[in-house]
């Protein structure tokens, strides 16, 4: 099958291109015009080169091509993002697929959006795909009204779309929890707060499956998905298991989480008079954010199953860490160990 993949040089991006061609498929990747293209040559992958700003380059790109997964965006990886700063890639770049592909009579658009829908810090509560959604950073605006755009051209055009949801995901070729793994190795990581919120993540290879489900089981057109793991763990659970695995059992006492919940009115307060979040606010995520998904509707309708449990995706993303020289790898028996304190 003929298959397009924008943002095909980006972590989902990588592991869904080389599943595809894996399987047999004709996969084009539209990149940017400077962006290295090296590693597609091995696996035969077409490349074909633009902006998604620049409409034209996405109609080429869309051409013959039977289904399309649209993950290129302007994330927050890149770092602190404003409204002007996610315009053209994440909501001019949503418009311009979705035209190409009712031109080009795609057989399904694949959206690819996320939990940042939601908000990032949200009590605990069961989190479907019928929950309202409350952006609060410009990225996450972004992606509702990127699915706002894709679910009218539906209504509209008849695109046939589907809009994937997708939650904190882990494995090889990301770096975005490094940081966190390290702090924990080096023995001086303190919790801010009690730890008992709750993390939704999912392992890279599990995000991909439901993706190819979302492009290919039929009669599911207009519907919205929402792709996580099998289970969400307290933020403490996490550090254990990370702690398990780089060698360290006890941890100092918490700090009090009460200045990062001023420094969240602080953040909202700048979201929306200048659309731009404060340096670090990622750390709000972290430490306050409590989500957990609802997966049923992907279970039920996809056939959606993760397969990998949070402890291994844990494990996986530290050897990985190891094999690329970001951690140092453990001796048999060796522990490093901060007593508690008071």
């Amino acid at each position: 099958m003929n298959v397009l993949v924008t943002g095909a040089t980006g972590f989902i991006g990588r592991h869904l291109v080389e599943r595809l061609t894996n399987e047999g498929h004709h996969v084009r990747a539209f990149v940017r015009p400077t962006t290295d293209a090296t590693w597609f040559d091995a696996l035969g992958v077409e490349v074909v080169r633009g902006d998604l700003g620049d409409a034209s380059a996405v109609e080429r790109a869309v051409e013959e091509r039977r289904v399309v997964y649209h993950l290129a965006a302007t994330t927050e990886s890149t770092g602190l993002l404003s409204r002007r700063d996610v315009q053209v890639a994440n909501i001019q770049g949503a418009e311009n697929v979705a035209l190409a592909a009712v031109r080009a009579g795609v057989d399904r658009l694949v959206f690819c959006s996320s939990v940042a829908v939601y908000g990032r810090i949200a009590k605990n509560q069961l989190i479907d795909e019928q929950t309202e959604t409350n952006p609060d950073s410009p990225y996450g605006e972004s992606k509702v009204l990127g699915e706002q755009v894709v679910l009218s051209a539906r209504q509209h055009d008849g695109l046939p779309v589907v809009v994937a949801r997708i939650s904190t995901v882990w494995g090889p070729g990301t770096t975005s929890w490094l940081g966190f793994f390290r702090s924990i190795a080096s023995g001086h990581f303190r919790l801010i707060g009690k730890g008992t919120n709750y993390h939704h993540i999912v392992y890279v290879s599990d995000v991909v499956e439901g993706l190819l489900l979302c492009g290919s089981v039929k009669g599911v057109e207009g519907r919205t998905y929402i792709l996580a793991g099998s289970e969400s763990v307290p933020l403490r659970g996490i550090v254990e298991m990370i702690g398990e695995e780089v060698g360290v059992t006890r941890f100092a006492a918490n700090f009090p989480a009460a200045p990062l919940h001023a420094y969240r009115v602080l953040d909202k307060l700048a979201v929306a008079l200048v659309g731009r979040k404060l340096p670090r606010a990622d750390r709000l995520a972290m430490f306050l954010g409590d989500r957990t998904f609802d997966i049923s509707r992907a279970r039920q309708e996809l056939g959606y199953v993760p397969r990998i449990s949070t402890k291994d995706t844990i494990h996986r993303m530290a050897e990985w860490f190891r094999a690329q020289g970001y951690l140092p790898r453990l001796t048999e028996g060796h522990t490093r160990e901060k007593e508690s304190q008071p």
